[in-house]
């Protein structure tokens, strides 16, 4: 792969596109699961505070194992040491699963989207030794293979929970396409902030913010009905 800065924007773009198929479209990160609990989320003040929250547990939970993903890349063994533990820390089984399901589905297509064997080899290990494959630690993984920088790849990870988030609202009817936009416009302004507040932060204090977005997201299997799986 070429090293030029166009290339690795056209990268970044291909991996955020709605149409790199990692089964993101399938989880609304526990807001439909709040919704049908009975929490209030109908004004733009409720919205704002439900996707702070779900965007900063992100930050605080997830973020050091996308930074730890990207600088041991190179070393298979370190990657799959890093995932289990990813898979202890993630004690939500809801989310759990949709961290495997997400990591899985991200490294499949992109043995077969990019050329770069390492990729080809993660996946491999992935089938062979029944390694869960946790979003996080994939994506951190995959951008360095890719060549990307590292700062690009954490802010690429947070928007492309921003964008996950919102897509589920719209398609659950409690908001419209246009509002979602601006919604997101302002949430992406925070993302560099949520970045920089968690850059140091190690894998061993990885920590939820906000656990009652964790909570109630833990409940969704028990919904009567339900569009997403998380």
């Amino acid at each position: 792969m070429s090293g030029s800065g166009v290339s690795r924007l056209v990268t970044i773009l291909q991996l955020a596109d709605t149409g790199f198929p990692t089964g993101a479209f399938s989880h609304s990160l526990g807001f439909e699961s709040a919704v049908k609990q009975g929490w209030h989320i109908r004004n733009h003040e409720s919205f704002n505070n439900f996707i702070t929250s779900a965007m900063e547990n992100a930050g605080s939970s997830c973020l050091p194992f996308v930074k730890a993903g990207y600088e041991g890349s190179e070393n298979l063994s370190a990657i799959c040491s890093l995932d289990a533990y990813c898979d202890a820390c993630l004690n939500n089984h809801v989310a759990n699963r949709a961290s495997s399901q997400q990591g899985k589905s991200l490294i499949l297509t992109a043995s077969e989207a990019f050329p770069d064997k390492r990729i080809g080899k993660l996946h491999q290990i992935i089938q062979e030794r029944g390694l869960k494959g946790h979003h996080a630690v994939m994506f951190g993984a995959l951008c360095a293979y890719l060549d990307i920088p590292l700062m690009d790849c954490l802010e690429t990870y947070m928007f492309n929970n921003l964008k996950t988030l919102l897509a589920s609202v719209v398609r659950l009817g409690n908001m419209g396409p246009l509002q979602a936009q601006k919604h997101q416009y302002e949430h992406q302004k925070n993302i560099g902030d949520i970045i920089a507040r968690n850059y140091e932060r190690t894998v061993q204090e990885s920590c939820l913010r906000f656990p009652l977005v964790d909570i109630v997201q833990n409940t969704h299997d028990t919904l009567f009905s339900r569009l997403f799986s998380s």
